[in-house]
């Protein structure tokens, strides 16, 4: 992505238990699975738009079969040689190191051509960040290349507060999280985002071409443990709010005041919903 979606070393840190504890069984047991069964001949070439500090292959990498060759495409020079180191030492589901290189790209500049004889793009938490033009581009270069997906934590808008379990949302936070939505969709760098429109308009992109989903929820829970990645996403959530109405500016502070303290305390839980898709081609075994 380019620099109005760039992300800190330490925020991709933070969140990175929270995101491999979300993630959804069905999208990637479809993966593993369609890999497993190609008529073409591993090793599979794999290709991780917006890969960051490298997260998404750590998770990846020994839950897919092998060999494996990855590309990591990112605009951060940065957080890609982050991840070439911790990512080099990485073995697949049967014990086999990878195969690595990364790519310093905009990736507003996605091309068909970036998916040549790729068996399977993926990305994570990267597409309510994108334009719908974007994802028809890229479910267009899929189609071409005959390549699958699975895209991950695509935000979808089901916020909320709990406790014990109990929703605790009350019309304060939906106003709130109506506000957060609307910034969500502002420009981070490929024109209007889709933010929570997201997983609808990847389902809609990849299901018009013919290829076939499975697609799950994959939400945050965040109880006690990740109590500090919770009260960065509400303090970051309050910015957005003042920047998107600058004029609630009193009604935002008192939100966040009455918030953060039950939050901080551990009276209060975090829901964040996402969703995670796998998109296959037809037919399933289509070789490169």
């Amino acid at each position: 992505m380019n620099a109005a979606g760039t992300f800190s070393e330490s925020w991709l840190a933070m969140r990175e238990q929270a995101d491999h504890d979300a993630r959804a069984t069905a999208p990637l047991q479809a993966a593993g699975d369609w890999l497993a069964t190609r008529e073409s001949h591993a090793p599979w070439q794999l290709l991780d738009l917006g890969s960051g500090s490298g997260a998404n292959v750590r998770y990846l990498t020994p839950r897919l079969p092998g060999p494996q060759t990855w590309r990591l495409v990112d605009h951060d020079a940065d957080l890609l040689e982050h991840a070439l180191g911790r990512c080099q030492p990485l073995r697949d589901m049967d014990g086999m190191p990878i195969r690595l290189t990364t790519q310093q790209h905009d990736l507003n500049a996605l091309a068909a051509d970036w998916l040549t004889n790729v068996d399977l793009v993926t990305a994570s938490a990267l597409c309510d960040l994108v334009s719908a033009t974007w994802v028809e581009a890229l479910a267009d270069a899929c189609a071409v290349h005959r390549c699958a997906a699975l895209i991950t934590l695509s935000v979808e808008g089901d916020t909320r507060f709990c406790t014990n379990d109990a929703d605790a949302t009350d019309r304060d936070d939906a106003w709130l999280f109506a506000t957060l939505a609307a910034h969500q969709r502002r420009d981070k760098g490929f024109g209007p985002a889709l933010g929570t429109a997201a997983p609808q308009a990847l389902a809609t992109a990849f299901g018009d071409r013919g290829f076939r989903l499975v697609d799950a929820p994959s939400p945050w829970r965040l109880g006690p443990a990740q109590r500090p990645l919770a009260l960065s996403l509400l303090d970051g959530w309050a910015t957005a709010a003042r920047e998107q109405a600058p004029h609630d500016r009193q009604r935002i502070e008192h939100w966040w005041q009455r918030r953060r303290e039950p939050l901080d305390r551990g009276h209060l839980d975090l829901y964040v919903g996402h969703r995670d898709l796998f998109a296959t081609p037809e037919p399933d075994h289509a070789s490169r």
